[in-house]
């Protein structure tokens, strides 16, 4: 049975920001108009105690948003699928809420889940899987679900979440809200357009080798790479399980605590990649007491410290912030050292610090996407029964259906031939086996500031810190200017980095592009990644928001870009 290919892309009808609610704590003649662009989870549950808005009025007007902006108007093209139950969602929250009050973290919380990640009553199509609906949510939606937060939408991005360039066959190619004529970064790329555009307030990403990361930096955002085995991997569409995880994506720092503790947990699934020990062949853990033994799971809300940075340690890893031949990343180091001199100011102690061997790191070992792509996707399309959606069962079925862009058909050649008996591939074992101690050790060097002999070279840094990307947003339909390869640190050691805004460079064209910081902390220390952003967001209020609005189209030449393809228009017949 093919399902309808139009439901991908329903738009609800609205009776206006200001219709009927059946909400219980406040009088609709009370309410006062809801503004979208940089509102906070603190804000809207501020507003729906003092009976300023609905739930209901709230959820609307974000889809009247996307209505006006995505695909139409300045085409931002950030968004697959609009959740057809988020509107009576809402209203069942504002039903009960002279009775509950505020139910959980995200109570009426409008989030946008990249679309490789399951939701059971929304398709997941990796950008190109038009008959891809799960059963179940993956464990992160249903933990988000129940912190109150309403599922609003299914985000683009680069499709199989395979690189950078951002685009897909069903979504197009997402743009960068801080130019239409630039690119968005990928693999996230749509939630992060969604969510520096106000489509969303918060989105989930997911990271292999910086699909959060990358598109946070080029578009304004806080993101989020946890440590590995932090949040469950069940129910997403894998690249490479042994780097793959899914992460918060916000405008604020304090969103991203909260969004991130929602998500977290332990969970039964064979498929949560939530191992004891970080090596490739660890059982899982087996209870939710042996998960807090092992991760820490806090309350990340209690790090938010404006004062963190005073007295904090940083080391500054000059090797990774470009060879400065290029204006972008002549400017990228620019605004890097005006972010340091500023840490400086509010009392950090700045020094920059060496990963020993970082060249071996960078050069010998290699992403496993190419390695555990084919079978893991097979794993996961077995996992639920084809008898209602009718969708693929294998890599194989999805590779020869052709049904993914022309320039995706080079990736798959490739995985075709690189997956075949990995466990035998003495390359795929080398990284798999070797490169966790090797890597993960010299990381932990430079975050101790030790020597080769384990001695003391001073005291411990808090984190390691250095361009997330070495360039800048790139062309629309391209990838940025320069990626460098920093963006590798995380998932070769597993542990978490997080990217914030710390400044806007001349894009070559007239506009103003994000620069992103990247800090690195040690395994499972989320909490002191997010005190040392949050303390310097207080004092320098980095991001700025996006001038967008509905009147704006995007510049004529990109038009002829790859906004549907003639695959996508046959399936929508279909």
């Amino acid at each position: 049975m093919k399902l309808k290919a139009s439901s991908l892309f329903v738009i609800l009808a609205l009776t206006g920001c200001n219709g009927s609610s059946s909400n219980n704590n406040s009088d609709e003649k009370n309410l006062i108009d809801f503004s979208p662009e940089e509102a906070s989870i603190s804000y809207i549950h501020s507003a729906l105690k003092a009976g300023n808005h609905t739930c209901e009025q709230i959820i609307n007007t974000y889809v009247e948003r996307i209505n006006a902006m995505d695909r139409k108007g300045p085409e931002l093209n950030a968004i697959i699928s609009v959740n057809e139950a988020a509107v009576e969602r809402a209203k069942t929250l504002d039903e009960n809420f002279s009775e509950t009050g505020i139910t959980g973290s995200l109570h009426c919380i409008p989030v946008t889940v990249k679309d490789n990640i399951n939701t059971s009553d929304m398709l997941t199509t990796g950008g190109a899987l038009a008959n891809n609906q799960p059963e179940t949510d993956a464990f992160i939606v249903e933990q988000i679900r129940q912190a109150g937060g309403i599922i609003l939408s299914k985000a683009n991005l680069h499709e199989y979440a395979f690189g950078y360039r951002g685009g897909s066959l069903l979504g197009g190619v997402p743009r960068n809200v801080y130019d239409l004529g630039k690119g968005p970064g990928g693999s996230s790329s749509g939630t992060g357009t969604a969510v520096s555009g106000s489509l969303a307030l918060v989105g989930i990403g997911t990271d292999t080798g910086g699909s959060i990361r990358v598109p946070s930096s080029v578009q304004g955002l806080i993101g989020l790479r946890p440590s590995m085995r932090l949040l469950s991997q069940d129910g997403i569409m894998p690249l490479a399980p042994f780097q793959d995880t899914a992460g918060p994506m916000c405008r604020s720092v304090s969103d991203c605590a909260t969004f991130l503790e929602a998500m977290t947990g332990y969970d039964t699934s064979q498929y949560s990649g939530q191992r004891k020990e970080f090596a490739v062949d660890s059982e899982l853990m087996g209870n939710p007491f042996e998960y807090m033994v092992v991760t820490g799971a806090v309350d990340y809300e209690s790090y938010l410290d404006s004062q963190a940075l005073s007295g904090a340690r940083i080391g500054v890893v000059r090797d990774l912030f470009g060879s400065g031949e290029s204006t972008d990343n002549q400017n990228v180091q620019s605004a890097m050292d005006a972010a340091l001199d500023n840490m400086e100011k509010l009392g950090a102690i700045i020094e920059d610090v060496a990963i020993p061997d970082l060249n071996i790191i960078l050069t010998d070992y290699v992403s496993l996407s190419r390695y555990e792509f084919s079978y893991s996707l097979t794993e996961y399309l077995k996992s639920w029964s084809s008898a209602i959606d009718n969708h693929y069962r294998s890599f194989e079925e999805v590779y020869s259906s052709g049904e993914y862009l022309p320039s995706s058909a080079g990736s798959f050649d490739f995985y075709s031939q690189m997956g075949q008996d990995r466990w035998n591939n003495d390359v795929y074992l080398k990284n798999v086996h070797e490169r966790p101690d090797f890597v993960r050790y010299r990381v932990l060097r430079a975050l101790d500031n030790k020597d080769e002999n384990g001695d003391y070279l001073g005291q411990r840094y808090d984190v390691l810190i250095y361009p997330t990307i070495s360039g800048i947003a790139g062309d629309w339909g391209g990838n940025p200017t320069e990626s460098g390869s920093a963006n590798r640190l995380s998932p070769f050691t597993g542990f978490p980095a997080l990217t914030m805004p710390v400044g806007y460079v001349d894009s070559g064209s007239g506009s103003s592009l994000p620069v992103g910081l990247e800090m690195l902390g040690r395994e499972f220390d989320e909490g002191t990644l997010l005190a040392l952003a949050y303390s310097y967001e207080q004092a320098y209020s980095p991001r700025v928001e996006p001038q967008l609005d509905a009147s704006m189209t995007p510049p004529p030449v990109q038009q002829q870009g790859i906004l549907r393809t003639p695959a996508y228009n046959e399936k929508m017949m279909n």
